[in-house]
């Protein structure tokens, strides 16, 4: 068998700047906090106290703190500088760095921290949720989080002893950059195997996206194997769709992240520099994010090979200018009768033209596991074309 490694070096997905947002501290000398969230499509979503005013946050460990222009100027925030970022996808963006007040989760208060504020009124991920910003590995660099999915449960706490967990299940986390960052350790295997550094990001829907930067280094090795090849984008970040270019769709036969294995696993190769695990781990198992120790422990909720085999389709879709539309094509044999932008009208006979945007964004995708006969799209030029598959 042969090894090789792959090491993702310093390049933070949302983040172009070298300001350093890792300011703050606990105010508690000891904590641990329950803290009962809800669970949208992929999205954790907790309570959040500002100035005694409950709000809604997303947990993000790919992120740094967050808050939207409403929140911003309700608690009328010190505004430290103004600067450029941009997201998952490189979508670029200006936005202030501001000082936050005492933020309150559970029992814990976080004071003298910072996070990242729009000018822009509208985001699609913000509204849809109806979210006031996020939590992000900044905020909690100096704690232990414990998601529980199951449950619905996040803890928090600065003593591990506080949680239950096993300790053989552990591997190593390297906290990153600006932000601090959690990077951990996972192996890919078929004939071969490499080992391969990716960001722990619980704001990304999926279990895994591979980057293209990795797949490059790994096609030589009989590791990944291409299931299809389209032209188009189906990912939106923070601040838009990602550029259209060519993608690939590839088929992993195995993933072993501490001591857990996860076959058959199916992704998409995206623009940003670095691989990424997924919020989808956590639906298996419960994970422990320890910023004090970087260490990650992850016990699965059933002790069994997990395999994330998928009903696959001619298509990827997505949403452009408001609208569910084609985002790939990935059948050669629809590649002349779809394209990117057109307009998904029908699917088997459902017609989606009145499906809600947040719909779309919060609830689970209508084409998930499903096998489709028949749609009916809405070209450029405005022309309804029916489509079997």
């Amino acid at each position: 068998m042969k090894n090789i490694i792959l090491c993702s070096f310093l390049f933070i997905s949302i983040l172009s700047y070298s300001q350093d947002l890792n300011q703050g501290n606990v105010k508690n000398k000891e904590y641990y906090s329950d803290i009962k969230f809800e669970y949208i499509n992929g999205k954790i979503i907790i309570p959040v106290k500002i100035n005694n005013i409950t709000y809604r946050f997303l947990l993000d460990t790919g992120a740094p703190n967050c808050i939207s222009k409403k929140l911003n100027e309700s608690i009328n925030s010190e505004i430290l500088k103004k600067i450029d970022v941009k997201d998952a996808n490189n979508r670029k963006t200006v936005m202030n760095i501001v000082k936050i007040p005492d933020l309150e989760i559970g029992n814990i208060i976080f004071e003298n921290s910072v996070a990242l504020s729009s000018d822009e009124e509208k985001n699609l991920v913000f509204d849809c949720f109806k979210i006031d910003g996020l939590i992000g590995s900044n905020l909690l660099r100096n704690s232990i989080i414990q998601i529980d999915i199951k449950n619905k449960i996040l803890r928090i706490t600065n003593d591990k002893e506080k949680l239950i967990f096993k300790k053989k299940n552990s591997t190593k986390i390297s906290l990153i950059g600006t932000q601090s960052s959690p990077y951990i350790w996972l192996t890919l295997k078929e004939k071969n195997s490499a080992k391969e550094q990716v960001l722990l990001d619980t704001g990304m829907n999926g279990f895994y996206d591979i980057a293209n930067r990795n797949y490059n280094l790994l096609k030589k090795e009989n590791i990944i194997k291409i299931n299809s090849v389209g032209i188009g984008s189906k990912d939106i970040g923070l601040f838009g769709n990602a550029d259209i270019n060519e993608q690939l769709r590839l088929i992993i036969p195995e993933i072993i992240i501490s001591n857990s294995k996860f076959v058959n696993i199916t992704t998409i190769t995206t623009n940003d520099k670095n691989s990424r695990i997924g919020i989808d781990l956590f639906e298996y198992g419960i994970g422990t994010i320890d910023f004090i120790d970087k260490k990650f422990y992850y016990d699965e909720y059933k002790e069994e090979l997990i395999d994330l085999k998928e009903n696959l389709l001619g298509f990827s879709a997505t949403i452009i200018e408001n609208k569910l539309s084609i985002g790939i094509v990935w059948n050669e044999n629809l590649k002349d009768k779809i394209f990117i932008g057109d307009e998904i009208i029908e699917v088997n006979g459902e017609n989606l033209e009145n499906y809600q945007i947040c719909d779309l964004v919060t609830k689970k995708s209508i084409f998930k596991n499903i096998e489709i006969k028949e749609i009916v799209v809405k070209t450029k030029s405005g022309e309804l074309k029916k489509v079997n598959l």
